[in-house]
């Protein structure tokens, strides 16, 4: 099945129709409206029956939106904000900017720290070492395995704002001591999800999906089935090949056309929105080793 589309509304999950509990809540209030209750009891009652009919609409809606789940992606909104790393030279460094300088200098660095802090698209920005680069990276297992501190360089990162970035780009790119600078806009899911499940694609360079190829409908419906189960889930999403492809167009903004990956390098993925913090670590114990999930990572924001 195509996670989008082929989960027929026939063979959603049910967790009770409206319908099933009208006639004994009918039969109920006819008792209750016999001439033999006092005025009193009724005003009593009627309001008490008010608030339960309130409670059990809403339980209901909650209940006929967990039946429909996995949902599709939100309409939007597509963040206009983004997220930079300006990568400073080092002995290391292959870069053609950087092969006759060597490391970048305390002065080049406190001119890229200026031009930064002058820029109004720059909302505000940090230095980033080589350990605390390697602590980040540590989250990316098969990253960590085969990187040390070393290998990593010294950077700048930031948040934007709306703007011209081309120009930062060509701005940042132009300072002595600077290597490379990457620019994105902020993924889609920030803020509307709090983990993802992603499914092995047709090429994956995930070890554990390495040479077995895109998860079966079988396996995917599996996923989904545990993640229902799972309590303190408030939404559950799922994100085709073509939507996750967008997706990453609209990270990668400045990338020439079809840089995000091509669809058979792309694998399908549920998005969880969460009621409590503890769901993202019952999510990842109940389904990280599961047949067909390349991974389970939590959406962070910049």
């Amino acid at each position: 099945m195509d996670l989008s589309s082929d989960i027929p509304e026939s063979e959603e999950l049910s967790f009770g129709k409206e319908s099933d509990r009208e006639p004994r809540a009918t039969t109920w209030l006819r008792k209750l409206a016999s001439p033999l209750t006092s005025p009193r009891v009724w005003t009593s009652v009627a309001a008490a029956v008010s608030m339960a009919v309130l409670m059990l609409g809403a339980v209901s809606d909650s209940w006929d939106e967990r039946g429909q789940w996995p949902l599709p992606p939100p309409r939007g909104p597509w963040p206009e904000t983004g997220t930079f790393s300006a990568f400073l030279c080092d002995s290391k460094d292959q870069h053609e900017r950087c092969r006759d300088g060597g490391s970048a200098t305390a002065a080049e660095r406190q001119e890229v720290e200026k031009v930064l802090a002058g820029m109004p698209e720059i909302k505000d920005f940090r230095f980033e070492s080589r350990e605390d680069a390697f602590a980040n990276m540590r989250t990316i297992p098969e990253l960590a395995a085969v990187l040390k501190p070393d290998d990593l360089p010294e950077s700048y990162r930031g948040v934007l704002r709306p703007g011209d970035w081309r120009s930062v780009l060509k701005k940042l790119e132009s300072l002595e001591g600077i290597s490379n600078v990457f620019v994105f806009r902020d993924s889609f899911w920030w803020g509307k999800a709090d983990i993802s499940v992603a499914f092995c694609a047709d090429v994956s360079l995930a070890k554990r999906c390495e040479g077995r190829g895109r998860a079966t409908e079988a396996e995917k419906q599996a996923v989904l089935d545990r993640i229902r189960e799972i309590r303190g889930i408030e939404k559950i999403y799922v994100e085709d090949r073509p939507h996750a492809a967008k997706v990453n167009a609209h990270v990668w903004w400045e990338a020439p056309p079809g840089s995000g990956g091509r669809l058979n390098e792309i694998g399908e993925a549920f998005y969880a929105k969460l009621a409590e913090p503890g769901a993202a670590a019952r999510i990842k114990r109940s389904v990280e080793g599961m047949a067909g999930v390349e991974s389970v990572v939590e959406v962070a924001g910049p």
